[in-house]
């Protein structure tokens, strides 16, 4: 048996639009009032009233005027599909201010209907959309019930009971029909429900029968269920101007949650993240946050996104928090040690996203052997995490830190010497000859120790005859 949820959306023409909370809000249409937000209405504004009127009963309080925006509306709208598309994989829109679930087949996932009515009022009231949400075995059913006080709970008793309570001028915008038979007397849903059916569809019409017929569930209608986008894309509107980034963190959190419910539903992994700020006027920032292995948790994500603010403050303030993911790949399974601790440590690429988020991606590299017989060509600087290439590094004695360009060395009576401390070989020599097609280049190589201990690489030029210092041991 199918169990609905309807998520009306009473608010949504406010709530989508930038806004200064707490002032009253109402939206214009044609230079009519089409919705208010709660404060508005407690000045006495109501839908359909003219500005003018608006504008008078706010007197001294605050009151903002905005235009309505249908394509806010439906963006909204399937922002909060992706959201929900978490819960389960069949839902749709409907009316343009409503989500409807299906959520049998949720209902052992989240452990139970009441588990999954916290989860949708949680995560709708943490995007600053207010919701009514009812339960009933039908879409049409859970919507009239989620304009009445019984569509909450009582989900066991039969449909019919829950709905006979219902004023019939409450499913009006669905049929016209619905205020005709009010006028003639039956008020309450269950007053018509009770009338013969084909009686009333010879009164009514035949579309009017049907109405009722999936209202009750003796009829299936076929409808087209979301599909969740190629790329991911979600949007948090703040509500009030904010330039210090420690108030972000709510909405930072927020767009990761949906992120990585997108990413798990898909079985997709990213490694770019693109944020995008949005203040009053023409304000903007955008902000890339990468990461060094494609299956970066929540907790990370965050970890770098702050390392990366830290180093990008604002030149104004942002009422407005967009993530984008358009890089995807497909997930892979994660190779963990049955026996092994973890979570203790952390692991190379955590520790190359740390630093090239906190210092800049162009401060973080990997080397690579090359086939080169120079020292200086035997290596070339890489992308952290890239391939190593399949050259073996000689077996003899070099260190790890070369000079980057040869010093050169002081020499007296055959005698080397380096910051006034001198310098005895031993170690050598390694003769390494290259480069014949550019005229040549011979040295000869050694191990040398100074007076404190302190070992170093040198060699001699054979053709110039010079000593150079070339590197560091540690």
């Amino acid at each position: 048996m199918q169990l609905w949820l309807c998520l009306r959306l009473p608010e949504l023409a406010v709530q989508c639009l930038p806004q200064r909370r707490p002032l009253a809000v109402a939206v214009l249409e044609q230079q009519r009032v089409h919705a208010v937000n709660a404060a508005a209405s407690l000045l006495g504004i109501e839908v359909g009233m003219d500005p003018a009127t608006a504008r008078a009963l706010a007197g001294e309080q605050p009151l903002q005027l905005l235009a309505r925006d249908p394509g806010a509306e439906q963006q909204a709208l399937e922002d909060l599909s992706c959201w929900a598309y978490g819960v389960t994989p069949h839902l749709y829109s409907f009316r343009g201010d409503c989500l409807m679930l299906e959520v049998a087949g949720s209902l052992r996932l989240f452990g139970g209907l009441d588990a999954i009515l916290r989860y949708c009022r949680r995560g709708l009231a943490s995007r600053g959309f207010s919701t009514e949400i009812a339960a009933a075995q039908t879409p049409l059913a859970a919507w009239a019930l989620s304009h009445g006080s019984g569509g909450r709970s009582n989900v066991d008793k039969p449909l019919e009971e829950r709905l006979a309570e219902l004023p019939s001028s409450l499913l009006s915008p669905l049929d016209p029909q619905f205020s005709a038979l009010e006028r003639s007397g039956l008020h309450r849903l269950g007053d018509i429900l009770a009338l013969p059916a084909a009686a009333l569809g010879r009164r009514c019409g035949r579309d009017f029968s049907e109405l009722l017929q999936h209202l009750r569930g003796e009829r299936i209608e076929a409808v087209v269920h979301f599909e969740p986008p190629s790329c991911f894309q979600d949007s948090y509107p703040l509500g009030y101007p904010v330039r210090n980034q420690d108030e972000l963190g709510p909405a930072l959190e927020q767009l990761l949650e949906s992120l990585e419910n997108y990413l798990r539903q898909r079985q997709l992994h990213t490694r770019l993240l693109l944020w995008r700020f949005r203040g009053i006027g023409d304000y903007k920032e955008e902000l890339e946050v990468r990461a060094n292995s494609p299956g970066t948790t929540r907790a990370d994500w965050y970890r770098l996104t702050r390392l990366r603010l830290e180093r990008r403050p604002f030149r104004d303030e942002v009422e407005l928090v967009q993530l984008c993911v358009m890089q995807l790949e497909s997930a892979e399974p994660e190779n963990v040690d049955l026996f092994g601790a973890r979570g203790q440590g952390v692991s190379l690429a955590k520790l190359v996203d740390l630093l090239s988020n906190r210092l800049g991606s162009r401060a973080v590299s990997g080397l690579r052997c090359r086939d080169g017989h120079l020292p200086e060509d035997s290596y070339v600087s890489v992308a952290p995490g890239d391939a190593p290439s399949g050259v073996t590094p000689a077996a003899a004695q070099r260190p790890f830190w070369l000079l980057s360009s040869p010093e050169a060395l002081g020499s007296r009576e055959d005698q080397l010497s380096f910051w006034g401390s001198r310098l005895r070989l031993v170690y050598g020599p390694e003769r390494i000859e290259d480069g014949w097609w550019q005229g040549g280049t011979s040295r000869d190589y050694f191990v040398a120790r100074n007076e404190q201990g302190q070992r170093f690489w040198v060699y001699h030029e054979r053709r110039l005859r010079r000593w150079y210092l070339h590197g560091l041991f540690a």
